[in-house]
């Protein structure tokens, strides 16, 4: 339960744990990489020696090795996803500042703001999800650091999150799309 009293972290402090997080990551890939490659030259000698015993030894190292690497390879791609997404969440942040000011003009201006402020604390929330978001995988890695089963339940968490935000922005782009059809015809 420690993984969920975090304090918050700060996108830079996040990038910065994410960069250090890589290159540990492909530091230790390239060490088991190697100790795979012995495993696998191990278990083809003891074959052409026909030392069965030594080739199952070898073979189960290798194996164990692989599942190592394959498990590595999916942390890498879930720091990738998670640079990503502290972008895209400071991208949206800047949105959010733009669709403030841009509320205030349209008042000025006379135009209906209400929409306008639904779209707003739709990105806002948003924002607010991509924060969880990045905060659920951030957990993730820690829990597949550990070989814990949160991290599989925090996966799935993430998952239906991300529906559910595409969901709602497939029906935000509808609504918006109908209205501009309404204003045009």
């Amino acid at each position: 339960m420690s993984l969920l009293k975090r304090k918050k972290v700060s996108p830079e402090e996040l990038k910065t744990k994410l960069m250090i997080a890589e290159k540990k990551l492909e530091k230790r890939e390239e060490e088991l990489k190697k100790k795979r490659n012995n495993a696998r030259d191990s278990a083809k000698e003891a074959l052409r020696k026909g030392d069965e015993r030594a080739f199952r030894i070898s073979s189960r190292r290798y194996g164990m090795l692989q599942g190592q690497l394959h498990a590595i390879s999916n942390m890498v791609e879930i720091t990738a996803t998670m640079r990503d997404m502290v972008e895209m969440q400071e991208g949206l942040n800047d949105i959010l500042e733009v669709g403030n000011e841009l509320k205030n003009y349209q008042e000025k201006l006379g135009i209906d703001s209400k929409k306008l402020e639904e779209m707003v604390t739709n990105i806002r929330v948003s924002s607010e999800k991509l924060s969880a978001a990045s905060e659920i995988i951030s957990n993730t890695i820690d829990a597949i650091a550990a070989g814990s089963l949160e991290a599989t339940e925090a996966q799935e968490e993430l998952r239906k999150e991300l529906m559910a935000e595409i969901a709602a922005e497939s029906k935000e782009e509808e609504e918006i799309e109908k209205k501009i059809k309404e204003e045009e015809g």
